[in-house]
């Protein structure tokens, strides 16, 4: 009798309790309401709690929880819910569970068991959750997943806060949406904002590319990205790599900075810059500082301060000591500002072109005020036109080249088609064995040929050469040929001063073995004048020769005989008799005050 009203004593006290709809706890803390369908006590030396079974409800500072049964321990404020349970609160986010642990005082709940936090449009489902249901924030260590709207975001460790929205994931994290999937060690992701923020190594795999990054954030919503650490972006045609990357998807409009390499796997080419602009949408491109382009095997093919690009258009332009380097042609152009159409493969240089070809141990230095590479199939179709620019006042008028600005009807599938490079004003030309002078020069490569227009001069070790167009023809980058047009003439010193070997007519046709000359004809008013020499080498007149035609004939660089062709004429001078007008033809004239002396002389004007 005294058990049963002992327990009838403990029953009457509990639900006492229950049945108050707040209560506070010595410390003014906030105790947990409970009611169900039936209620038992228990009380043992260590603890005591109740067991309530059937349509439970548990209630506290603004949050509702139901479940199947439950077991409170009022003295720690603290319960225990098992089965379909069930979590409400006020700013209508749930959570469900089998089982949860739940301290009043903390308002923390340790959920088990098919976890489920439903917060708007977010679900997080895992195993195991810590979930503070004042702040709202849930924190799992053995897997878990988030799905929001299209997007799912799965690791092994993470934290959701229904508050901010802000949620934190780690170790083996997967992001999947239609349009990308990401890889991470660890991110935070804003279900609000649909901002992910990188925090270690990490790969989106996009609809065309793929990023690899360490650092920085992707704004989903906007489109927008802002690397901060060393990041790549590869797709199928290239990969760009830089500290720091940023990208706008609306706009088109993206950047690179620090240290950028940039592969080019269609072209087998790479650029590095320190800082690289791009704007997919209108195709524009600039790189700027220490510009490098290589081509496959690490040849360097390009150097500049300053690059910009087209890819619409076609058109690029380098400024600032640029060297562009054809590794086919084995030849380096130096220049200020180059530019180029990839459609019409035209290129212009401008700003104290230089240029240098390599030739076995004979390398050829060339400089003029312009330079250009044309297509031998469109230097029929190139014009000067000028383009304006701005309005009103504003207004720019610009002499270019058309070909600068192609179209795609000009693109040809063909590889390597022969080029043309013309050189205009000043040209001087320095090589061991070869200098030269002219207005303007062309070189073809279809025929491997030299011409020289207006007043050129050409010198060849102890030769000198002037016409009003000279023709060079090369072999293997060796002179097989030589043509000098119009008014010709043609000295070699002997050694002494005032005593030249002297050629001249309308037309000069010089030919060489080994860069070596062996014969020349001359055609029309043909005029010779050489000094003759005894057997001993010693000079013993001079003999002075004309006829319509004449060949000449060396042996081992030295002249060796004339024939005279068509009328010919001639008269001996004994060495001692010679006067000083007899000592020259009438075209005769030195051009040493335009000689280039060296190669510094090219390179370092």
């Amino acid at each position: 009798m005294k058990r049963y009203i002992l327990s009838l004593l403990l029953l009457v006290s509990a639900w006492s309790c229950f049945s108050q709809a707040v209560s506070m706890d010595t410390a003014g803390l906030r105790m947990i309401n409970i009611t169900g369908d039936s209620l038992r006590g228990y009380k043992t030396e260590s603890l005591s709690y109740q067991r309530i079974i059937g349509n439970v409800v548990i209630t506290h500072e603004g949050t509702t929880m139901t479940c199947d049964s439950a077991h409170f321990y009022f003295d720690k404020n603290f319960v225990e819910a098992y089965s379909n349970v069930h979590i409400s609160s006020s700013n209508r986010s749930s959570a469900l569970s089998d089982y949860i642990q739940y301290t009043g005082n903390t308002n923390m709940a340790q959920m088990t068991g098919n976890v489920k936090i439903i917060d708007s449009t977010n679900t997080l489902y895992t195993e195991q959750l810590t979930y503070n249901l004042k702040t709202k924030v849930g924190k799992y260590y053995d897997g878990g997943t988030l799905q929001t709207d299209e997007t799912t975001v799965s690791s092994n460790e993470g934290m959701y806060d229904g508050i901010t929205k802000q949620a934190y994931f780690k170790k083996d994290v997967i992001i999947t949406n239609p349009k990308y999937t990401i890889e991470s060690k660890e991110l935070t992701y804003n279900t609000a904002n649909k901002v992910i923020k990188f925090l270690d190594e990490s790969t989106i795999n996009g609809e065309s590319s793929t990023v690899r990054t360490k650092g920085g954030t992707y704004d989903s919503k906007n489109e927008k990205a802002v690397f901060t650490k060393r990041t790549s972006v590869e797709n199928k045609d290239q990969t760009i790599t830089g500290n720091t990357l940023n990208y706008d998807e609306k706009s088109g409009a993206g950047n690179a900075t620090g240290d950028v390499v940039i592969v080019d796997m269609k072209n087998n080419s790479t650029m590095t810059a320190k800082v690289v602009e791009y704007n997919k949408l209108t195709g524009y491109g600039k790189a700027t500082t220490n510009v490098v382009i290589l081509q496959e095997g690490g040849k360097t093919i390009l150097n500049a301060d300053e690059a910009e690009y087209n890819k619409k258009t076609g058109y690029a332009k380098a400024f600032g000591n640029v060297s562009i380097t054809d590794t086919a042609e084995k030849s380096t152009l130096f220049c200020g500002v180059a530019e180029f159409n990839e459609n019409s493969k035209f290129m212009l240089s401008t700003v104290n072109p230089k240029l240098i070809t390599v030739a076995d141990k004979d390398s050829t230095f060339m400089r003029a005020d312009t330079m250009m590479s044309i297509r031998v199939i469109d230097a029929k179709n190139l014009k000067r036109i000028e383009v304006v620019t701005g309005e009103k006042k504003n207004k720019v008028t610009k002499v270019m080249y058309n070909l600068l600005m192609a179209d795609s009807t000009y693109r040809s599938d063909k590889a390597d088609e022969p080029k043309l490079i013309i050189a205009n004003h000043g040209v001087k030309i320095f090589a061991d064995s070869m200098q030269a002078v002219c207005d303007s020069l062309s070189y073809s490569q279809m025929d491997s040929t030299f011409r020289l227009f207006k007043s050129p001069v050409l010198w060849s070790k102890t030769r000198q050469s002037v016409a009003d167009t000279i023709f060079i023809h090369t072999v293997r980058n060796k002179v097989s040929e030589v043509n000098l047009r119009v008014s010709a003439f043609l000295l070699s010193e002997t050694g002494y001063r005032n005593m030249y070997d002297q050629l001249s007519g309308n037309f000069i046709d010089a030919y060489f073995t080994a860069n070596e000359i062996n014969l020349v004809k001359v055609d029309q008013n043909a005029e010779s004048l050489y000094y003759a020499k005894d057997d001993k080498g010693a000079f013993i007149g001079v003999n002075k020769s004309e006829s319509a035609k004449m060949n000449v004939y060396f042996v081992a660089k030295e002249l060796d005989h004339i024939s005279m062709l068509e009328d010919p004429k001639g008269v001996v001078y004994p060495i001692d008799k010679i006067s000083d007008s007899d000592r020259f033809l009438s075209a005769f004239k030195l051009y040493t005050e335009r000689k280039p002396k060296s190669k510094l002389t090219i390179m370092g004007e």
